[in-house]
């Protein structure tokens, strides 16, 4: 990834080049992006190919742009590298309008993007939702999230309760495992996907 992360950093016009996914194929765990690289307008579009190995979660599209990273520490990677929090709640006389908007608030300052708010909800992700019962659980969350979430809601009428948290594990078809440690989060304009490792090479 290294010589293609380099020759965006120092030849990309943002002005007039782009990048864009046109092409992928799966192969079990593992996927292959065919990305579109245009330096400037001056330029004939180079094609790479980006490995993407032990894909855990990607979302595509074939929109250009001129964002492309790789980082190990996004907030993309929160549902899997943090404890996953269950917040409860009790005695609830806030308005279901105010509720999810917190949650909702509190997930996308976190993270970034509204992607994962029904992950995390229980329920529908609607104010008709969970939010608008007495009690229950709001649902479950990266620790960081659920302490955001705590803290906005303290000293209001409603009663919050963390409960002790477990890192997630995914199934691998026998048992269930930790998520490997080496996650990664490559991310083209408003496409990303999260990986053990990246590979690329011009084609």
């Amino acid at each position: 990834m290294k010589e293609l992360l380099d020759k965006f950093e120092t030849e990309f016009d943002d002005a007039e080049g782009y990048i864009r996914i046109v092409g992928a194929d799966w192969f079990a765990d593992d996927l292959r992006l065919d990305v579109s690289l245009r330096m400037d307008d001056g330029q004939e579009p180079e094609l790479w190919e980006i490995s993407c190995n032990s894909v855990v979660e990607e979302k595509l599209t074939s929109i250009g742009s001129s964002f492309l990273t790789i980082s190990g520490d996004s907030p993309l990677l929160k549902p899997y590298t943090e404890p996953e929090i269950e917040v409860a709640f009790t005695q609830n006389e806030l308005s279901p309008e105010f509720l999810f908007g917190v949650i909702c608030s509190c997930c996308i300052e976190s993270a970034g993007r509204s992607d994962y708010i029904p992950k995390y909800l229980n329920l529908k992700p609607t104010v008709a939702g969970i939010s608008s019962a007495r009690f229950g659980v709001l649902g479950s969350f990266p620790a960081s999230i659920a302490l955001l979430i705590e803290t906005r809601l303290a000293g209001k009428p409603i009663v919050i309760k963390t409960l002790a948290g477990k890192l997630p594990t995914r199934w691998n078809g026998t048992e269930f495992q930790s998520y490997p440690a080496t996650l990664t989060v490559l991310e083209i304009g408003p496409s990303y996907v999260i990986a053990a490792d990246f590979f690329a090479t011009r084609a």
